[in-house]
């Protein structure tokens, strides 16, 4: 288990972003003297120094601009250097743009209520166009969230992973974020993991996010959807780790629904998890109503997928211990885009997850990524859902295991 150093002292990383608050001050001498922490994930090199980053009340550790690709492949601040150039360079109408500070983005959202828009009816609230710049939906920017804090990956060093590791990770790199020109400290919040002994700083944390809320602004919220119930006046969603609740209308949800279907649909699965992206504003009576929302399909480990046969084929690379990440689709991506690359196989693995076979769209398109690959020499491994059980599919030995034996 990755273990990190600061203030004098030697603690594991997984505990350190399970319970920020415990690490607080030690974090607050650090950040003044030397000015960062290190990670130890290579004990026989030199220890990496991070960035010590506070949003809110709380102090996270990030990686060190640029130095990803000097951690061990294990540790949660590794990353490849493509990875890390992703999002920087000169295109200056890019949506979401990766700056020294953090991320400078664009949503096609209002963060201020207008009245000719028809929020309040369930309706998404689009802002309009500003000086050609693009704008991001909020299942791209909550993806570009994902990628960045290091969530698509998984490196095999445990089977588990709890969602105040996710908050932890989103908010180190989020740093000072700028979101439709406003400081992410103030219009964006994550869902914190809850401690029943810190139930007031988590309530009271919360609290000053929803006061900013007035004078008609708006705020993001991220979280695990929990329940979506039915409402004298529509419906009501609420997300773990937190006792609020959430008014919108039916229509809306109904949009969800129908908008991110593999989502929706593994609603109450517990092999699944389902994250919400939600826009809020605050209606007179401080009841807190969804205006838009967007949600993203994960395995029970939060990796991100596309369906919930990718949730089971993350579910079984984390219980077997493989090292691989799950490559989000974006804009103008290759066509050849896996669903998952194993790391731990030299060369890297493709795997690939077929569930819609027989459509002629989708099996010209499975042989547009078969054909590069076979000019590569990359293998790959295929999942025919539809004709073999996953239990049955076979993957390559990791490289660690075959030099061992």
């Amino acid at each position: 288990m990755p273990e990190v150093s600061f203030d004098g002292g030697t603690f594991l990383l997984e505990d350190v972003q399970e319970n920020p608050a415990r690490y607080v001050r030690r974090l607050e001498r650090a950040r003044i003297s030397p000015g960062f922490a290190e990670c130890l994930c290579q004990p026989d090199r030199k220890p990496r120094q991070l960035v010590i980053r506070r949003y809110g009340s709380l102090l996270h550790l990030a990686g060190w601009p640029d130095d990803g690709h000097n951690h061990s492949r294990k540790c949660g601040f590794h990353k490849d250097p493509d990875t890390a150039r992703a999002g920087k360079g000169g295109d200056t109408t890019a949506a979401i743009i990766s700056t020294a500070a953090g991320l400078n983005a664009k949503l096609d959202v209002a963060l201020t209520q207008r009245e000719t828009q028809s929020g309040s009816r369930g309706s998404p609230a689009k802002s309009g166009q500003r000086s050609g710049r693009r704008s991001a939906s909020l299942l791209a920017f909550l993806q570009t969230l994902w990628m960045t804090a290091g969530l698509n990956r998984w490196h095999g060093v445990t089977n588990v992973r709890h969602w105040g590791v996710c908050n932890a990770q989103i908010l180190a790199e989020i740093a000072d974020a700028v979101i439709n020109g406003n400081s992410a400290q103030k219009v964006l919040h994550v869902i914190r993991r809850y401690q029943e002994a810190e139930r007031a700083e988590i309530n009271a944390e919360f609290g000053s996010f929803l006061s900013g809320l007035s004078d008609r602004k708006r705020g993001i919220v991220i979280g695990e959807i929990n329940e979506v119930e039915t409402t004298q006046y529509g419906k009501a969603l609420s997300l773990r780790q937190s006792a609020k609740k959430y008014y919108t209308t039916s229509a809306l949800i109904d949009h969800a629904a129908t908008t991110y279907p593999h989502a929706w649909r593994a609603l109450g699965d517990r092999a699944a998890r389902v994250i919400a992206i939600l826009l809020i504003e605050r209606t007179a009576k401080g009841h807190l109503r969804i205006v838009d929302l967007a949600a993203m399909l994960c395995s029970a480990t939060f990796i991100p997928c596309d369906s919930i046969h990718e949730v089971a084929m993350a579910n079984r690379l984390v219980a077997e211990s493989r090292s691989f990440d799950k490559p989000v689709r974006m804009a103008d991506e290759d066509d050849m885009l896996p669903d998952f690359v194993l790391h731990d196989t030299d060369p890297q693995t493709h795997i690939e997850v077929y569930g819609m076979n027989g459509v002629a769209s989708y099996e010209e398109r499975k042989e547009k990524k078969r054909a590069p690959r076979r000019q590569r020499s990359i293998p790959a491994v295929e999942w025919d859902v539809n004709k073999t059980k996953l239990s049955a599919v076979i993957f390559p030995t990791p490289v660690a295991t075959a030099r061992q034996a």
